[in-house]
């Protein structure tokens, strides 16, 4: 018989703390293996909430088949849940309840000998500190790196801003969508971003501070009209997991 002890009781009391913390959304007749979505809460205070959209032509065998705007998606604050999107789900989970980075999920990637999910980040209408990359920690298809989006966005544009000259920088602060100060000691206290915004905007956020998510349009399945399209167009991502993490900082 085995000697019950402290660590024993340790584990079994993590165990329990770890299936409260946890929880199931999404399609209940998944299979395993099949499309996940995990979203992660890593904060201790905020609970964060996802707009859910899936594509009018999405099978039956998807969450929210034939259906555009679906049930958000509610996150507790250090809670993990696991979505089960369903077989050829394609679809976005937006943070901030639709005001955040938009995440787009394409699991219909079948080809013949190679199996590819596509994702990418869109911060074209809003931007949040989250992320989006495969759940084992894989590169891309093409060797680079897999995470979408932005941990901490005002530290990303932070680390652009003292390259820019005093001027340059002051016409974007007049602009509402960055706060801060000038100078080569200058410093970002806010950035925003919404469909409203000017060129000087974009191009600040996608080609200058170097944002890992569209934050102009791009092209996506044509031929980039211009530098910031081009930049965009590279957020195009595939990694071969049909299991992906959202990241909520």
């Amino acid at each position: 018989m085995h000697s019950f002890t402290f660590f024993t009781a340790v584990a079994i009391l993590l165990s329990f703390c770890s299936a409260e913390v946890a929880s199931t959304q999404g399609v209940t007749n998944h299979s395993p293996g099949g499309p996940l979505i995990n979203l992660v809460n890593t904060s201790p205070t905020e609970t964060h909430v996802y707009k859910v959209e899936g594509n009018a032509d999405n099978p039956p065998t998807a969450y929210g088949a034939g259906q555009g705007s679906l049930p958000a998606a509610t996150v507790l604050p250090g809670q993990t849940v696991k979505f089960h999107v369903g077989q050829g789900f394609i679809g976005a989970f937006t943070a901030k309840n639709g005001e955040g980075s938009r995440f787009e999920v394409n699991f219909r990637g079948d080809s013949p000998g190679e199996y590819k999910t596509w994702y990418n980040s869109d911060m074209q209408f809003g931007m949040s500190d989250t992320t989006l990359g495969p759940a084992n920690g894989d590169k891309q298809i093409n060797g680079n790196d897999a995470v979408a989006g932005e941990q901490d966005c005002l530290a990303k544009a932070n680390s652009a801003w003292t390259s820019l000259d005093v001027g340059t920088q002051q016409e974007l602060l007049d602009t509402g969508y960055l706060e801060g100060t000038t100078g080569k000691d200058g410093v970002l206290t806010g950035v925003h971003m919404d469909k409203q915004a000017g060129d000087k905007v974009v191009d600040f956020f996608q080609n200058i501070a170097e944002f890992n998510a569209y934050v102009h349009s791009g092209s996506v399945a044509g031929k980039p009209t211009s530098d910031t399209a081009a930049a965009a167009d590279a957020f195009s991502w595939s990694v071969k997991t049909k299991e992906l993490d959202i990241t909520g900082y």
